[in-house]
């Protein structure tokens, strides 16, 4: 495979074709879901069920146009500079993430706590805005473009807490095998979580997954018929706050999500857009 460093290369007309488009963004999401250390050749066989040559080939015309990486002692790929600068163009551009930033900046000099913003992308959740506060404690390790099976983070698991039952069976169901490959995962945990933020309208994580030493608080942000578009989270340590900072901390990140809830739909509203 021709290594990315020697430069971009025009790619023939033919590669875009329906079927090469495809494939390569099924092997792009396959690399996406992989870890931060990246995926194996073989690793990309297995989730995207594609030929190896075919792999092979596709790789080499994404690794020209930056949107791949591989490593040079680990032979893993990851996704590019190149995709990661179309990635934070599109997060620039998209409505949310435009109203929110000033909301959730200011929510986290209130709380000072790190506040996340993410959204929705199929049976992932992306994070597009990370907002932190003045102090020297950031908790959370949450970063812009990370992406995450719907329901592992506050944020998501509070957009789960909205959706329709149905959806919500459906994403579990379809994201369970998914799950159990973080290690530390706890499914008595999560489905628990997930009845409770259901109950609620808002999610409470206490240390069930991913990292036992951290809790976070996250409530939906809803479109004007009450479905949830994204979902805003904040995290701190487990035992940190007491029952009444975590009430007050609750109703800041309700309120917050109204108002960015209330701006989206003002924002749709003005002349020259689509309510």
């Amino acid at each position: 495979m021709r290594n990315e460093r020697q430069g971009k290369q025009e790619i023939p007309a033919g590669d875009l074709a329906p079927g090469s488009l495809n494939r390569a963004v099924i092997l792009l999401k396959a690399i996406a879901q992989g870890s931060r250390k990246g995926s194996s050749l073989t690793e990309l066989v297995a989730r995207t069920a594609l030929p190896r040559p075919t792999i092979h080939r596709i790789l080499d015309r994404l690794m020209a146009l930056e949107w791949v990486t591989r490593d040079d002692e680990t032979s893993r790929f990851n996704l590019g500079t190149g995709l990661a600068a179309l990635g934070y163009s599109a997060i620039s551009r998209n409505p949310i993430e435009h109203i929110a930033a000033t909301y959730l900046s200011r929510l986290a000099a209130k709380l000072d706590q790190v506040v996340y913003l993410g959204i929705r992308s199929g049976l992932d959740m992306v994070c597009i805005g990370r907002y932190e506060s003045e102090s020297q404690i950031q908790v959370g390790k949450g970063r812009v473009g990370m992406r995450a099976p719907l329901g592992l983070t506050p944020s998501c698991m509070a957009v789960l807490s909205r959706l329709p039952h149905h959806e919500v069976q459906e994403v579990i169901e379809a994201n369970l095998s998914r799950y159990h490959r973080i290690e530390g995962f706890d499914e008595t945990g999560f489905r628990e979580a997930v009845a409770y933020a259901i109950q609620n309208g808002y999610s409470s994580y206490d240390g069930i997954m991913l990292d036992r030493t951290t809790s976070g608080l996250g409530v939906p942000v809803c479109d004007e018929s009450g479905y949830p578009v994204a979902g805003i989270a904040t995290t701190y340590i487990t035992g940190w706050l007491d029952e009444a900072q975590k009430k007050s901390c609750l109703r800041a990140l309700q309120e917050t999500a109204l108002r960015i809830s209330e701006s989206l739909i003002l924002q749709g509203k003005k002349p020259g857009r689509q309510p």
